[in-house]
């Protein structure tokens, strides 16, 4: 029997108009405060958006957002949490609450496809993907079923990180698929921007080069990030000049037709 929830999907992604996966393969890198501060920057230029945590095993997003998991309201299918600013939000954190859910193989693969076929998004702008780290099921079945997906992949100046996320650039290449561009995360003083770290050739810089892609900004390592998050404006100072740049970069493609 065929699974109709694949086109159900479909239909339901169908008012969306630009899906955004925030990715990389290496965990701890501050993916989730990317995703999420990109999300509400896109909103505070005028952007429609919503954010949907794939990470089932270490949902965050709804901490980072402020929002307290509930199973959500129905009405045609399950509708969205509300975070601050008005960004639409779906984790699985709403169904499973603060509880461990272990889940292997082709469980993930269902509760994916399951979230994506109730889920009722409506007309936006963007919709946020926080990906889980690593290039397993999730990646393959964001692949698989939203394949108009284009990606941020999200990396620290860590020699170890950026080796790791070297292997998602090579692999999204070879596959063909859109990446936007590399956010540098957690950058100390003189890591940053256009002077990679320490050797020539080294740094988000110099691997955001090698792969012919656009460095979308550097975010400084905050030790109160967590508080910043916290507050009425995380957008505040430093970091809303960085995120309102790659706000500012995404919406710019849209309007000269870069899809």
């Amino acid at each position: 029997m065929i699974d109709p929830r694949p086109e159900v999907i479909g239909r339901r992604l169908a008012p969306v108009r630009r899906i955004l996966a925030f990715s990389s393969a290496k965990g701890g890198v501050g993916k989730s405060v990317c995703c999420a501060l990109s999300a509400l920057a896109l909103i505070r230029a005028g952007c429609r958006v919503g954010l949907l945590d794939l990470d089932f095993q270490g949902a965050s997003a709804h901490l980072l957002l402020g929002v307290q998991p509930h199973f959500p309201e129905e009405q045609g299918g399950i509708r969205p949490l509300r975070a601050r600013e008005a960004l639409d939000f779906m984790s699985f954190a709403a169904f499973s609450r603060e509880n461990a859910v272990p889940l292997r193989g082709g469980e993930v693969s269902e509760a994916l496809l399951e979230m994506l076929a109730v889920t009722v998004w409506g007309p936006l702008d963007f919709l946020l993907l926080d990906m889980p780290p690593g290039i397993g099921d999730e990646l393959l079945d964001v692949l698989r079923l939203l394949n108009r997906s284009e990606f941020v992949v999200v990396a620290t100046p860590s020699a170890l990180v950026l080796q790791v996320v070297e292997r998602l650039l090579a692999l999204l290449g070879e596959l063909r698929l859109p990446v936007r561009g590399l956010i540098e995360n957690m950058t100390r003083l003189g890591e940053g921007g256009a002077r990679a770290t320490g050797t020539a050739g080294r740094g988000v810089a110099a691997a955001a080069e090698r792969h012919r892609l656009p460095l979308l900004g550097s975010v400084p390592y905050l030790p109160d990030i967590e508080d910043l998050l916290a507050s009425p404006d995380p957008l505040r100072g430093e970091l809303g000049g960085v995120f309102g740049g790659i706000a500012r970069y995404l919406i710019g493609q849209e309007r000269i037709g870069v899809v």
